[in-house]
């Protein structure tokens, strides 16, 4: 049986993140690295962000994905050390649905359960929406939704061949314990514009938006695991994002197509 972890052993951990998540990105600074050139917008992220000077060396695709990989690893070893029950170690890696079932499964902490469940609700509401589009029949859908999140699977089930607004309806009305959450507030014209376009470009970032928003309890928890898994989720969503603008001047891509997938971020 697992040694119980007060969360009154977090203290440190929780001093620790909220020294260091001063220096996560804010919005402004990605907006400015988006109108700027290659240099500069490095030469942001490293100052605002305390990334490694090796950033501001980056020529090609390549050398960003070697970078970046090095400080996702940097921010994966600053996790682990501060994260004191094994099981929770299963979060720092959600990267298949598998995973994120085992995790929710031995995951006690009402913050980080309700963030698990969020997560496979999203997924489940793309999966749907997906197999939706392409015309794809029901025992397609039941073989491809993961376990059920706050949304019961037999909800995408029931609702997949009726018409969209009754989905959404749905979405409307998701019960967490005594709480209501409406996701609709959050994703509808995403969806609908999903629909109709068969573009998904709105629907990740309206996603993306919701779960970091979903992360800004923690900002308030003074112990426990929660602000330090919080701050983990934060900090790779902001790599993803440099990532991404970086990629794309690269590759001469227009700033409109990067605005329009730059999601919320934390700070």
């Amino acid at each position: 049986m697992a040694k119980h972890i007060s969360e009154l052993n977090y203290a440190f951990a929780v001093g620790k993140i909220r020294a260091t998540e001063r220096f996560l990105i804010k919005e402004e600074v990605f907006q400015e690295a988006i109108s700027a050139d290659l240099d500069s917008a490095l030469r942001l992220f490293v100052e605002s962000g305390r990334y490694s000077d090796e950033l501001l060396r980056v020529k090609n695709s390549l050398q960003i994905e070697e970078a970046l990989e090095k400080e996702a690893t940097k921010l994966k070893k600053l996790a682990s050390e501060l994260i004191l029950e094994d099981d929770l170690l299963q979060l720092l890696d959600l990267s298949s649905p598998q995973r994120l079932e085992s995790a929710l499964a031995h995951c006690s902490h009402a913050f980080l359960k309700d963030y698990l469940m969020h997560l496979a609700d999203m997924h489940n509401i793309k999966t749907f929406l997906r197999l939706r589009i392409l015309k794809e029949p029901q025992d397609v859908l039941i073989k491809h939704l993961v376990f059920a999140g706050f949304i019961k699977r037999e909800t995408f089930i029931e609702v997949y061949p009726l018409e969209l607004g009754v989905f959404l309806h749905r979405l409307e009305y998701v019960y967490n314990g005594s709480r209501l959450v409406d996701y609709a507030y959050f994703l509808r014209e995403a969806i609908e514009i999903a629909q109709q376009k068969r573009s998904f470009i709105m629907l990740e970032k309206s996603i993306n938006d919701f779960l970091i928003q979903a992360l800004h309890p923690a900002k308030y928890l003074s112990f426990g695991p929660g602000p330090v898994l919080a701050y983990y989720f934060a900090k790779s969503n902001e790599i993803n994002l440099i990532r991404m603008i970086i990629l794309a001047k690269l590759n001469n891509l227009p700033a409109e197509l990067v605005q329009e997938r730059l999601n919320n971020v934390y700070a």
